[in-house]
């Protein structure tokens, strides 16, 4: 199985946006021999990381940019509804989102938190909505809140941050496939037919454009 990492967090609504896609896709990528690695990471300190401001902190992108998620799920017939509270602190989501804190119930927590909070509105920062969101959904949603402080769950977001940082990871939602990256949800559509082996990307014009950029 060759692997395609996927990177999100629950605070980005182009993280759920490309969600609706992986849910979708999951099974189909399986039989063709690809399989997800879902990793969460805290968006704000990658983005800090390159010293940079995030979308919704400049107004006039965070306007255009829900416009535009509108504009997607309604064309795609994918249900939007922002979270009961925004920002919301996303960290209770993420670290009950790692693989040492949901197993083999990783799936589902992810996509109950995404679908229940940017599907449904509801209020996925608060805790204990979240431990009734995931009982709602037959999930342990007690021992997954109880272990967000643990040692071992906050090690593994940290090294999720560190892992993207290594990989020049600025922003999410990106997927990375045999060393190549895809980031934001508009750039599926290159990452399918990357899968497909029909990527149109030019290596020779991009190493050309990357040379001369470099002698400017």
């Amino acid at each position: 199985m060759k692997k395609i990492e996927y990177y999100f967090d629950f605070l980005s609504p182009y993280s759920y946006l490309s969600w609706n896609w992986v849910r979708n896709k999951k099974d189909v990528l399986k039989e063709k021999g690809f399989e997800f690695e879902f990793i969460p990471v805290p968006m704000a300190s990658l983005i800090q990381s390159h010293e940079t401001k995030g979308p919704a902190q400049i107004k006039p992108k965070r306007e255009y940019l829900f416009k535009d998620c509108l504009r997607f799920s309604s064309m795609n017939e994918i249900p939007f509804e922002t979270p009961k509270e925004i920002p919301f602190n996303s960290l209770y989501g993420l670290r009950c989102a790692t693989s040492c804190n949901a197993g083999d119930d990783q799936f589902d927590v992810i996509d109950t938190i995404f679908m229940e909070g940017w599907g449904r509105g509801e209020d996925i920062g608060n805790p204990e909505k979240l431990e009734a969101l995931f009982e709602q959904r037959k999930l342990p949603g007690k021992k997954l809140l109880d272990r967000v402080g643990d040692n071992d769950v906050r090690k593994e977001l940290k090294m999720n941050l560190k892992r993207a940082k290594e990989s020049d990871l600025f922003g999410v939602p990106s997927f990375i496939v045999d060393g190549e990256m895809f980031w934001g949800n508009d750039s599926i559509q290159w990452l399918e037919k990357f899968l497909d082996g029909n990527d149109p990307l030019s290596k020779q014009h991009f190493d050309s454009f990357v040379q001369k950029y470099q002698d400017v």
